[in-house]
């Protein structure tokens, strides 16, 4: 045990004897819940949180095939509508991406970037 020595240097008299009780207390039960038992709920809490993070994600796909279907036209109108509006998307998702992301702030660090990368249309957006 090497936190044993270290604590037995740092620790006055009480806090030892306390350190004690806990070390047998916990040497005494440790038996009773096999360590592969809490491992296993350790292992499935993080797996769960990296699947919910994933879940979240926010994907565009669905929300593209929203607009595609209810903004309707086959018109020149219909069409820039769908076009701007999933281009407000892209944009929206580029800006959450850049706040969570250290690829997508690696890519584009400051607004400049973005512009830069080709949504210059959407400049005014940004600035309100």
């Amino acid at each position: 045990m090497a936190s044993s020595p270290s604590c037995r240097l740092v620790l006055s008299e009480q806090q030892k004897r306390l350190f004690e009780k806990l070390s047998i207390y916990c040497d005494r039960y440790a038996e009773q819940i096999p360590v592969t038992f809490v491992l296993g709920f350790y292992v499935t809490l993080v797996v769960n949180r990296w699947w919910n993070q994933f879940v979240n994600l926010p994907w565009t796909d669905r929300l593209m095939f929203l607009i595609s279907s209810c903004v309707r036209g086959k018109d020149e109108y219909g069409r820039l509508l769908r076009r701007t509006l999933v281009r407000y998307i892209n944009l929206t998702s580029l800006l959450i991406f850049r706040s969570v992301s250290t690829a997508v702030c690696k890519r584009f660090p400051t607004i400049d970037h973005v512009v830069e990368a080709g949504v210059k249309q959407f400049v005014w957006i940004i600035n309100v």
